[in-house]
């Protein structure tokens, strides 16, 4: 450490023994001063040029009555040089406008060489008192955007007992005022204050940094109350109710979460605020845990969340919910788009409404700073989380992971898959494609997303793909928004160039793809008819309708061989959704399901197995021709209901069809009288994929009746030789 002297006649050589005991007690308080510091040169002080009315003098300073640097400025010592220096001295205002028009201010200049902890620290007159005022600010001149403000206050008898806030400049070469919150419980603990500009940077190139009034004011940190007054709201839902006992999980020496006084009240007046710095060394999920005090059930009146944040980066916020079972939602993550100020975010949880692992929820989960390439230490302060109703069903993200593949991995060249190893790819968005992508994680699973999507290359020119013996082309896709979306492989030939000369391609076009779903598409190479050859493919391109708006979700992109798999599905049906008090199940595995007297009556000409998909049951019906299915002893009454909902997988069927027949009042099937039915016909319904039908009852026109439905019949084309899998057969609102 060097001491910077405000009289020519102090050297920070000719110290007294008790000011040399007391500076190395400051040398062990300092963060990881490890290095020793090269003996430093006398400091090129000038005096400064006296303000009118007042003789600049060295003072140690009152933080409560605030300090200008006008007619005086503390001692200053030096920490952190190592193969640099660093000069603090009165300087003239380097830009007498807007916010700052003082004459004088305090110029900081680091050399090249110093460590990215270098600093200076100062004394003041006595320990500060934040009992009615918590917030320090500061006016900082700074050459660049992002710089790290570090203030820590230190008790001079024990370097122990101390308190750091960070603050990262916003503008560049003008100045602004940066504030650091405290809290009441600080009071009467500190009377040293150290201060590092652009701490942790690079420090490989001389900087020069100026500051000003230093004001204690309003504002700033409180104390955890005994029962939080951070408010968690669901009262639209009368459910839930105050959060307690909030708990920071994951992160490296991450301070506790702290319910502080609002230190910006533009844009959100709240009294208090939840705040919560993650660490630079910390994990990337690092977040924090709340148990509400009353459980409660998501549903379509209470799907949405909204929360005030305030961020000193954009990076993505992410909630979930947990069980008291032990299960959670996905988390739904949203990105702020401001930084510095509050902004309300919204999550929509509309798409996992009807999961089990929806009710009884017990615990909120928030991540306030989903970041994999933390740089820096991050503030945030969180504030109003509020739960109510509205949103778009399912809403803008996928809630859950793709289906986990279960193919064994030698029949597999995979591209992106958390589930095989990758082949390599050069790029995942080619620079002449019309597209934004971010590479996010749903479920701890990676997850690529392209918005404002009109076309996507994604090339392996460096490391062509010989599929010559795959026979199938993978990929899962998530829409909430796409109205059509096509594939294309582009095969560059034996030259492995593209030349215009061998080059072969073809596109598949899915229209109007299942929203707010996973769809595992598993097409055969076949149907890529102008791929003549298949042993140097270096291109896949995705694109979207409407051009340049839509945002689809991609994963487990694979090409396969194994017959079996294009017979029968891979992965699970899509998990329901509607709540199970709006539910009336005949079949799935995510409700209580209604007692039903055969899957397959004696008249059927169809096959019938129960099977399992990964740990899902299912119903497989094969050499379909029709098959019956009957409720005659539990009668179906569907008065209230406005849906029929059932999942289908084939791989062969040119056509389905599903007719429901009512028994009418008296209960029995008498070959006319009260009895009802209707068919509804699906025409070449998509191929290697799980199919979500929800069809309006309205639609069965001839079921003028709904109050004793006794058969539900499946029928297929070709006739006699179809196979179709069904999952999720039930009835709702």
């Amino acid at each position: 450490m060097k001491r910077n002297s405000l009289k020519k006649h102090i050297q920070s050589f000719n110290l007294p023994l008790i000011r040399i005991l007391f500076v190395l007690g400051i040398l062990s308080t300092m963060i990881s001063c490890e290095a020793e510091d090269d003996i430093p040169p006398e400091s090129a002080y000038v005096e400064p040029e006296p303000v009118e009315g007042c003789v600049f003098q060295v003072i140690v300073p009152e933080l409560t009555e605030g300090i200008d640097f006008e007619c005086g400025a503390p001692e200053f010592t030096t920490f952190g040089e190592k193969d640099g220096s660093i000069t603090i001295e009165p300087a003239d205002n380097p830009d007498k406008e807007g916010i700052n028009t003082s004459d004088k201010v305090i110029m900081v200049t680091q050399t090249a060489g110093v460590e990215g902890w270098a600093g200076f620290v100062f004394d003041l007159a006595s320990k500060v008192d934040f009992s009615e005022k918590q917030t320090i600010k500061i006016k900082v001149y700074s050459p660049a955007v992002g710089q790290n403000i570090l203030l820590k206050l230190e008790d001079s008898a024990d370097g122990s007992i101390n308190k750091e806030v960070t603050m990262p400049t916003t503008v560049a070469g003008e100045w602004e005022e940066l504030s650091f919150a405290f809290s009441p419980s600080d009071s009467d603990k500190f009377d040293k204050m150290v201060l590092f500009f652009d701490f942790s940077g690079e420090k490989d190139a001389t900087t020069v940094h100026y500051f000003d009034d230093i004001v204690l004011t309003a504002g700033g940190g409180g104390t955890v109350a005994s029962t939080t007054s951070f408010p968690v709201n669901f009262e639209t839902a009368a459910n839930g109710g105050a959060a307690e006992n909030w708990l920071v999980f994951e992160n490296v020496d991450n301070p506790p979460l702290e319910i502080i006084n609002n230190p910006d009240m533009t844009g959100n007046t709240s009294a208090t605020v939840a705040q919560f710095t993650a660490r630079k060394d910390g994990q990337s999920f690092a977040g924090t845990i709340t148990q509400l005090t009353t459980p409660f059930t998501l549903n379509a009146s209470n799907s949405t969340v909204t929360m005030m944040v305030w961020k000193s980066v954009i990076s993505d916020v992410g909630i979930k919910f947990e069980n008291g079972a032990g299960g959670s939602t996905g988390e739904i993550k949203v990105a702020n788009t401001k930084t510095n100020e509050w902004e309300e975010l919204t999550f929509n949880f509309s798409g996992v409404v009807g999961d089990p692992n929806n009710t009884d929820i017990t615990g909120l989960v928030v991540f306030p700073d989903f970041n994999d390439s933390r740089t820096q230490d991050n503030v945030v302060y969180f504030d109003n989380i509020t739960l109510s109703g509205g949103g778009t069903s399912g809403g803008t993200n996928p809630t859950a992971s793709a289906p986990t593949p279960t193919l064994d991995a030698a029949n597999v060249i995979s591209l992106f898959s958390d589930a095989y190893t990758d082949v390599p790819v050069d790029t995942w968005r080619t620079d002449w494609s019309a597209a934004t992508l971010e590479d996010i994680f749903i479920d701890g699973n990676a997850v690529k997303k392209y918005s404002e999507l009109n076309f996507v290359g994604i090339e392996t020119v460096g490391n062509q793909i010989d599929a010559s013996e795959m026979e199938f082309f993978h990929t899962d896709v998530w829409t909430a928004d796409a109205t059509e979306i096509r594939i294309k492989l582009v095969d560059f030939g034996a030259d492995g160039a593209f030349d215009g000369g061998d080059d072969v391609e073809h596109e598949i076009t899915i229209a109007n793809p299942q929203q707010n779903s996973w769809v595992s598409l598993d097409i055969p190479l076949s149907d890529f008819p102008g791929l003549t050859t298949k042993a140097n493919i270096a291109q896949l391109i995705f694109a979207g309708q409407p051009a340049g708006s839509a945002t689809i979700f991609i994963d487990n992109v694979y090409f396969y061989k194994d017959t079996a798999a294009a017979t029968e599905p891979q992965s699970a049906a899509p998990t329901p959704t509607p709540v199970a008090t709006d539910v009336i199940s005949l079949f799935s595995d995510a409700y209580t399901d209604v007692p039903v007297d055969t899957w397959r009556t004696d008249w059927s000409a169809a096959k019938l197995e129960d099977i399992s998909i990964v740990g899902n049951a299912v119903k497989k019906y094969s050499e379909l021709n029709f098959v019956g299915i009957e409720t005659v002893g539990n009668q179906i009454d569907a008065s209230e209901m406005q849906f029929f909902h059932t999942d289908v997988w084939t791989a062969d069927a040119t056509e389905i069809r599903i007719k429901l027949v009512d028994f009418g009042a008296n209960g029995a099937f008498d070959g006319g009288g009260d009895d009802v039915e209707h068919e509804i016909t699906i025409t070449n319904p998509e191929k290697n994929t799980w199919i979500s039908l929800n069809i309006p009852l309205s639609d069965f026109t001839g079921l003028t009746t709904r109050a004793n439905i006794s058969q539900l019949i499946y029928a297929a084309q070709p006739a006699g030789s179809v196979t179709i899998f069904i999952d999720n057969v039930y009835f709702s609102k």
